[in-house]
């Protein structure tokens, strides 16, 4: 949960992560106060500026804040025995496609599955700090309830990645200027091989500093690669939606409209014409969500 507290002469933020608290404030005295106060209903323990909270290590380097999970990546690998496995330079190998029964018409065996979800739900912890690694992390989530040997292999050189990788980090720098929301959606067509689903993903962005990502299966079959795009501009719009309006209400208010990048022509002809064409006459209203958008400039 976030809350906040803002008044004329101070703002503060708390984020809370089951019993853990962080609170971050312009004014040292509120600090101090609230500590204090929260003191005397509940058994708390301050540990001061934070450097590690929830997995993710927190740096103040020249006035940015740097977030990495360098020691949780680490401790994964070695819960696994991966600390002296070769290094991979990508997260997946784009020649394997993962199928229920292995890769394409190949079937491949059974492996342990609890062992299987233990690794990919740390995988998915490493999301939280780590983008490039949310496609092949989502793609290997697809198989939870029966994995086989490619499906492990292919999570294991996630983890071989992440090992090669381990400093990577988010940034976030203080902008002079009021930051702004952008966002970066891309789309596949009909490439998942078991349910012929297109995926989708995206990066939304403040000034320079990516906050908000994902890569998912379509809940639906599309008919075109322009669908499939357009599809994925609709769930980037929903999610710049919420953003605007939470950052609205911590007063970062958004007064210009928000740029979506995309790179498909014929999305970008339907997001901002109302036309009734053989591509589109079967899509469903709420496909047409980023286009009321378009039109209201949000």
């Amino acid at each position: 949960c976030l809350y906040f507290r803002i008044t004329a002469s101070s703002t503060s933020y708390l984020a809370v992560v089951v019993d853990d608290l962080l609170l971050a404030t312009n004014q040292t005295a509120y600090a101090s106060t609230f500590e204090q106060e929260l003191g005397q209903a509940y058994s708390l323990k301050s540990l001061g500026i934070p450097k590690y909270m929830v997995g993710m290590q927190l740096n103040y380097p020249n006035g940015k804040i740097t977030v990495c999970q360098t020691r949780y990546i680490q401790d994964v690998a070695k819960r696994f025995n991966m600390l002296d496995t070769p290094r991979v330079a990508t997260p997946a190998c784009p020649s394997v496609k993962l199928t229920k029964v292995g890769q394409r018409t190949d079937t491949s065996p059974r492996v342990d599955s609890t062992k299987y979800r233990s690794l990919v739900g740390a995988l998915m912890y490493a999301v939280m700090t780590r983008p490039d690694i949310a496609t092949s992390v989502s793609i290997c989530a697809r198989f939870l309830a029966e994995p086989r040997l490619v499906h492990r292999t292919a999570a294991l050189r996630i983890l071989s990645y992440l090992l090669h990788t381990p400093n990577v980090k988010l940034v976030y720098r203080k902008d002079s200027l009021p930051p702004k929301l952008v966002g970066y959606v891309d789309a596949s067509w009909a490439d998942d091989k078991d349910t012929r689903r297109s995926r989708y993903g995206y990066a939304v962005y403040l000034g320079d500093s990516i906050i908000e990502w994902k890569s998912k299966l379509h809940p639906c079959i599309v008919l075109s690669t322009a669908e499939s795009e357009y599809v994925a501009a609709t769930e980037v719009c929903k999610t710049i939606v919420w953003l605007r309006n939470t950052l609205n209400e911590l007063q970062v208010p958004q007064v210009v409209p928000t740029t979506i990048y995309e790179d498909n022509q014929a999305c970008i002809h339907m997001a901002t014409n109302k036309m009734i064409t053989g591509r589109n006459k079967h899509m469903e209203l709420k496909q047409h969500y980023v286009r009321s958008m378009v039109q209201l400039n949000a």
